[in-house]
Parts: structure tokens; C-alpha cells; sequence
């Protein structure tokens, strides 16, 4: 009986992206905090807005299965699991 490989061949490459855009992300939220900006993001089905103190201020309840309840725009900062 023969094993079949469950991974894909580039399984490197996407760990490289991955890492690539975590940093990215990283980056972007220094910078964001430096310049005085807000960042949105989504956490357990609720978008807050981190202020720049590290406040966080609740937005709005995003429900299921309709399409997202707000407009990205440059600079804005989406965190998705």
C-alpha cells in the first residue's frame, strides 16, 4: 500500500509568504502607531479601532454571512485568522 503525501511541493514557499506578510503586517502597525494613525481590525465578529494610546474602541457588530459592513480604504489595517 502506497502513503499519499498530504503536502504540497512548495510548502516552503508558502511558509516564506507567510512569514513575509506577518512581518509585513507588523511593520505596517509600527508605522501606523508612529504617525498618530487608528488601525481597524476584526476580533471575535466585532471591528474595534486601536487608537494610537492603545485604546481600543468598539465599531460595529459584523454579522454573519452578509457581505462586509464597511469600505477598506488605504491604510487601513485588516487582520483576518
Amino acid at each position: 500500500m502506497s502513503v499519499k503525501k498530504a503536502f504540497r511541493k512548495d510548502v516552503l514557499q508558502t511558509k516564506s509568504l507567510v512569514k513575509a506578510g506577518k512581518v509585513s503586517a507588523t511593520n505596517a502597525l509600527r508605522a501606523s502607531r508612529a504617525l498618530g494613525l487608528t488601525v481597524a481590525f476584526i476580533e471575535k465578529g466585532v471591528i474595534y479601532e486601536e487608537l494610537p494610546d492603545g485604546s481600543k474602541k468598539a465599531v460595529e457588530k459584523v454579522k454573519k454571512g452578509t457581505e462586509a459592513p464597511f469600505v477598506l480604504s488605504k491604510g487601513m489595517v485588516l487582520h483576518a485568522k
